[in-house]
């Protein structure tokens, strides 16, 4: 019992970081708990965070696309689009982990834990989703935006630099640097929805086997949703970025 005292001490201690109260609160410890952690403990009742991750993604991207939708009212699409991205790229979402020490209270296996997963971009992006995910299970919509609120405050507001605002002008920047053959190739993979209103997805690729999807109204936009999101992809695989 003492133990189990001690770990509501400390997810106590998270929900006043997160700024919201869990009504249960084993959806917490459950969005903790990385994969390697049940690896290690093969008990069938330990359960890690994977599912609340996957629906956490959802949740943020709803939240993310209505704060900013709502701050940035002149805004077209593409740019909506960018900063969206931005904020839901996996080094922001380690960023906001970082800023209410998440990984302090990480359920980690014992190899993860030695290799420094408390700070690992991907293992901290993964459980922030998945802190969302499982707010929206505890308590909706409502939850999910005070946690929002709390640790995403004023992140909508960074200025785009010349990546956010031009990401197909970077990308093709950064492939001439790199002299890489036929790149960036763009490539119309769908087009959908009413002939009022179609959605185009897009993909772009890069020499080195590196590609993203991007979805938008006009190819235009797709096109440059899809380069911002490669952009992201080679910054996290620590290709140079810079001209």
């Amino acid at each position: 019992m003492a133990e189990l005292s001690e770990i509501e001490q400390r997810l106590s201690e998270l929900e006043a970081r997160l700024g919201y109260a869990f009504r249960e609160q084993g959806l917490l410890n459950i969005a903790l708990t990385a994969p390697s952690y049940r690896t290690d403990h093969s008990a069938p009742s330990v359960r890690d965070n994977q599912r609340l991750e996957f629906l956490g993604d959802a949740v943020f991207g709803l939240l993310s696309a209505q704060r900013l939708y709502a701050r940035y009212a002149d805004a077209d699409e593409g740019t909506l689009t960018v900063r969206r991205s931005l904020l839901a790229s996996g080094r922001a979402l380690a960023g906001a982990a970082r800023r209410i020490g998440l990984g302090d209270y990480l359920r980690l296996g014992r190899g993860d834990a030695a290799a420094g997963g408390r700070e690992n971009d991907n293992t901290l992006a993964d459980a922030m989703e998945a802190v969302f995910g499982a707010a929206w299970c505890d308590g909706g919509l409502a939850a999910a935006e005070q946690i929002y609120a709390s640790v995403m405050a004023g992140c909508e507001d960074v200025p785009l630099d010349t990546w956010s605002i031009n990401p197909k002008g970077r990308l093709l920047e950064v492939s001439q640097r790199h002299a890489w053959p036929d790149s960036p190739a763009y490539a119309l993979l769908d087009a959908s929805g009413p002939p009022h209103a179609p959605v185009y997805t897009v993909s772009a690729s890069v020499h080195g086997g590196h590609s993203a999807h991007g979805t938008g109204r006009t190819k235009q936009a797709a096109e440059k949703a899809a380069a911002s999101a490669l952009l992201q992809q080679l910054a996290d695989a620590g290709v140079h970025l810079e001209t």
